[in-house]
This record gives structure tokens, C-alpha cells and sequence, in this order.
């Protein structure tokens, strides 16, 4: 095993190089873009937090001040009453979705950060008497898709419930655990109720969207009613997909907020519908692109402890394909869909394995998600090391030829396109796909990124030392592990502890370790 992983520890420290690289370089040459830190300018920046949980990199955080002062001068200019005076549900919740409520889980006293998620969130369930209802309490659901803080305004083309809709439950959980305000937790579990009760009762495949009596509609119903443009399916989707709206509920994090709502309350509607929306992906979660795919099956069966899925998936790692010797990134000339299934969009970057007669053949190694989710089942170091790998060249690739993003961070062809996922992925790309998750355990939990391990260096820093790599299996079952390798020349010395949940915090345990040596830990239940 040491062998193994000296070699993981290797590529592990590229990866945490390239990022640092990566950092300086944004700062340098990403400028504010055309909204002035407004839209969804910010989240180009998702994979610096577990960045900074690793690293304790404190130049992180001032590159994340400045993306929050040039978000809040957006909101001043843009907004009224903090949020978008005209508005759909897609791209008005994206200011305040990802990048903002992970901002202010790390620096809490930002009050600024604070006042404006709040400010976005007192819309969700008609707090604020002066701005026109978004929510329909008789029927539980949406007005419809067009809902902004001057105008509310639905015809019978928009008058639909979509996946979009599940972002008022992550602003609004997000906006619970920084306020402690019950009406946000109230409402979301209210909403998310319906919501859960829908998923479970749609026959399959997965409808597209919902009309407001909660029919599902699936292809044939949005090609008859001409709905292509709010349901997705022009521009992000082929027809004949089953995975479509599989695909849509992906892109707006339902399983993530599915999985909030059953950890606040422990209803196993929540269970049901999230296993409605992985049981579909499990077949082909191998796909070289299936990056949310790979990413949402390891959060469910994390979340919710069901190993149902496990023996298949297991039996899938057997066939999987082999490391390339040479990377190529590539654009087609031409920008639409050409593909079925999830993790796709018409202007993304495809990788191929390079031969030195100048020939590509498609790639066949599977995402860093599949890997991290391959050593979660098997705790074999080989996956770990290939999604560090793997992770740590595409990064370097896309760092030598791409632009940055920030001017449209939903973009399928930057640097965090390949880094955190364009805007289909919810954030799952090559890197925060398996750093943070295999380093520290990471997860999403109302929109924060919390790590489940905790390491202090001497000098009493929270971050992992230089020299020192950690992998972890989060306990299944009433077990997992955590594996530390000291790839330095000397004897290192740290603390760690697990994190919970709980309000009593558990000891620091001291830990010395003597160059090249193992040590393998049992993880206690969460």
C-alpha cells in the first residue's frame, strides 16, 4: 500500500500546486465581468473553498472579499429590495445560491454577505408586504417561473413548476442556518414536501417540469405546448433523452436540498424522492462526463445511509477503463448537444486520448467523481490516486489555454468549467469533485461546504500540513476510515478530529508520523 500511496500523495500535491497556481493566476488576469460582479459572476470560484479547507491559504479569502464587495455593488445597482426586479427562476436565484452562502459559512461576521442573502430570501415566502407574492400557499407551489422583486408575471407559457424551483429551497435553508429564523425552515420542508411527493409519483422517465395543478409533463407535452425554453430541453438536452429530466433536477442541486430536509426533519419522503432521482444513473456511472451523476449517487448513499446501489456499482469497477498516457482538450467547431445523459451541455470541452500521429480517440476513463466514489466502496488508494491525477492534468491542461470564467461561470469552456463543472454540474468538475471529498470528507449541508475531518498543525493552523496526505471513507454501515500517509522525509506531528454535528465537540487527538509511514483510523457514526 505504501507504494500506492507515495504515488497519490504525489499527485495530490500537483493538484494542491495547481490550484495555488491557479489563484494567483485568476487574481492576476480575471477581471470583474460584464454584470460587475453581479449574475452568477461569483461561483466561477467553487472549487477555492475546499482550496482553503486544505490549504488554510488566507489568500483565498481576500480573493473571496472581493468577488462579495463587487457582488454587493451589483445588488446595490441591479436590485430592488435585494434581489432582481425582473426575474426567472433560473438565473435570478444564481447570485445567491452557491459562492454566497459558502462565503459567509467561512467568514460568518461578514454582515454585508449576510444582509444580502437575507434580503433574497425574505421573497421566497411572501415576507416582505410591498413586493408582490411568489408562493401560492393554497396550492404549494410557484406562481410560475417569471418572479422578480417588482414583477411577478405568468402566462399559460410560464406558468410551470420546474427543477429551478428547488433553489428557493437551498437560499432559503441557507438563510435558516445563518439567521436560526424558523419561517425558512417552516416553508422549506412545507414546499419541499410537495415537491418530494411529486418526484415519488411521476411515472418514468422523470417529467421535464410540472404545471400548477402537478402534472408532470414529460417530451411530447413540451414539444406540444412549445415550453422548450423554460424546461431546458432546446438547449441542454437531445431528443429521445430519459435522463432529461433526471438532468434538470441534477442542475438545480434537488438532491442536495432532498437531503437537507431529511437531515432536519428525518422524513423518509425526502429518502424516497432522492432515490428516485440516482436509482436511473447508477448504470452509467462510469460515463467519462457523468460527473453530477457519480457525485449525487455518493451523496445519497452518504446522506441517507442506503447501500442498495452498492453491488452494482462494485461489479461496475471491474470493467474500468485505464489511466490515458496523453490528454487532449477539445472544442468542436460547431456548439449544440450530441449526446443523451447528464453532465452535458452544448458548449462544454471534451477530453480525448492523445497519440503522438496527432490522432484523438474519445476519452474512457471515468470522472474524478466515479474514482472518489469507487475508493469510498472499496477504500482502494488506486482510485484516489487517479482522481488526483486525473484532476491535477486537466486543471493544468485547462489552466494553459482557457480563460478564467468569472464574466460567465456557467460556461462550458473555462478553467471552471473543467475545476467545479459548467452550469449543469452544480458545481461537480475535475477538481471539487474529489479534493476536498477525499482530503477532508467534504459535503454539502445547506449550502456550506463542511469538511468531516478536522486536522491542526503545530502551530495550531486548520488546514493539512505540507507533507501530509489524508483519505477518507465516511462510516456506512457503522464503518469508515480515515487513512494518514506522511509523504515528507521527517517525522510530522499534527492533531484531528472528527466533525460533527453535535454541539459537544470531540477531543483533538494528537498524531505523530514517521516518514512513509500508515496509519489507519476508524471513523466513528456521524
Amino acid at each position: 500500500m505504501n507504494n500506492t500511496l507515495q504515488e497519490c500523495y504525489k499527485y495530490y500535491v500537483d493538484l494542491r500546486e495547481e490550484m495555488d497556481q491557479w489563484l494567483k493566476q485568476s487574481m492576476a488576469l480575471d477581471p470583474p465581468g460584464p454584470n460587475g460582479g453581479g449574475e452568477d459572476e461569483a461561483n466561477y470560484a467553487l472549487a477555492w473553498f475546499p482550496h482553503y479547507l486544505v490549504t488554510g491559504d488566507k489568500t483565498v479569502l481576500k480573493h473571496f472579499e472581493d468577488l462579495k464587495s463587487a457582488l454587493a455593488g451589483w445588488v446595490e445597482r441591479e436590485c430592488l429590495h435585494g434581489y432582481e426586479p425582473e426575474a426567472e427562476a433560473h438565473h435570478g436565484t444564481e447570485p445567491f445560491l452557491l459562492f454566497l452562502p459558502r462565503y459567509i459559512d467561512f467568514v460568518p461576521d461578514d454582515q454585508e454577505a449576510r444582509s444580502m442573502l437575507i434580503d433574497a430570501a425574505e421573497h421566497i415566502g411572501n415576507w416582505v408586504e410591498e413586493i408582490p407574492a411568489w408562493y401560492d400557499y393554497d396550492r404549494d407551489n410557484f406562481c410560475g417561473y417569471y418572479i422578480g422583486s417588482r414583477t411577478v408575471h405568468n402566462d399559460a407559457s410560464t406558468a410551470y413548476e420546474l427543477a429551478e424551483h428547488f433553489r428557493f429551497i437551498h437560499i432559503a435553508l441557507a438563510a435558516y442556518r445563518i439567521t436560526g429564523e424558523e419561517r425558512y425552515l417552516d416553508w422549506s420542508l412545507r414546499y419541499g414536501r410537495k415537491r418530494a411527493e411529486r418526484i415519488i409519483a411521476a411515472e418514468s422517465p422523470m417529467p421535464l417540469l410540472w404545471d400548477l395543478e402537478g402534472t408532470g409533463l414529460g417530451e411530447a407535452a413540451v414539444e406540444e405546448k412549445k415550453l422548450h425554453g423554460i424546461a431546458a430541453h432546446g438547449t441542454h438536452h437531445l431528443s429521445g433523452d430519459p435522463l432529461a429530466g433526471i438532468e434538470n433536477l441534477l442542475a438545480s442541486g434537488a438532491i442536495y436540498a432532498l437531503g437537507d430536509l431529511y437531515h432536519l426533519s428525518k422524513n423518509t419522503i425526502f429518502r424516497d424522492a432522492a432515490k428516485r432521482i440516482v436509482e436511473p444513473l447508477v448504470e452509467s456511472v462510469l460515463d467519462p462526463y457523468h460527473d453530477p451523476a457519480a457525485a449525487a449517487i455518493g451523496y445519497y448513499r452518504r446522506t441517507f445511509q442506503d447501500t442498495t446501489f452498492d453491488q452494482p456499482m462494485r461489479g461496475q469497477l471491474v470493467g474500468m477503463p485505464p489511466t490515458p498516457s496523453h490528454l487532449a482538450l477539445i472544442f468542436p467547431q460547431e456548439v449544440r448537444r450530441r449526446e443523451h445523459g447528464v453532465g452535458r451541455r452544448a458548449d462544454m470541452a471534451y477530453w480525448g486520448e492523445w497519440s503522438d500521429d496527432g490522432s484523438v480517440q474519445p476519452i474512457r476513463e471515468p470522472s474524478t467523481a466515479a474514482m472518489t466514489l469507487a475508493y469510498q466502496l472499496s477504500g482502494n488508494p488506486e482510485f484516489a490516486t487517479r482522481a488526483f491525477q486525473s484532476a491535477s492534468r486537466r486543471l493544468k491542461t485547462a489552466r494553459r489555454v482557457l480563460r478564467g470564467g468569472r464574466e460567465h461561470a456557467d460556461m462550458g469552456g473555462a478553467v471552471c468549467s473543467v475545476a467545479a463543472g459548467h452550469g449543469r454540474n452544480w458545481g461537480h468538475g475535475a477538481v471539487t469533485s474529489c479534493y476536498g471529498t477525499l482530503l477532508l470528507g467534504t459535503c454539502e449541508i445547506q449550502s456550506a461546504v463542511v469538511p468531516m475531518l478536522e486536522v491542526q498543525t503545530e502551530d495550531g493552523e486548520h488546514c493539512l500540513p505540507q507533507n501530509l496526505l489524508s483519505l477518507i471513507r465516511p462510516p456506512m454501515e457503522g464503518y469508515g476510515d480515515v487513512v494518514f500517509y506522511n509523504g515528507g522525509d521527517s517525522t510530522l506531528s499534527f492533531s484531528w478530529r472528527p466533525k460533527t454535528d453535535t454541539e459537544a465537540e470531540p477531543d483533538w487527538e494528537d498524531m505523530h508520523i514517521k516518514s512513509g509511514e500508515v496509519k489507519r483510523i476508524s471513523l466513528p457514526e456521524a
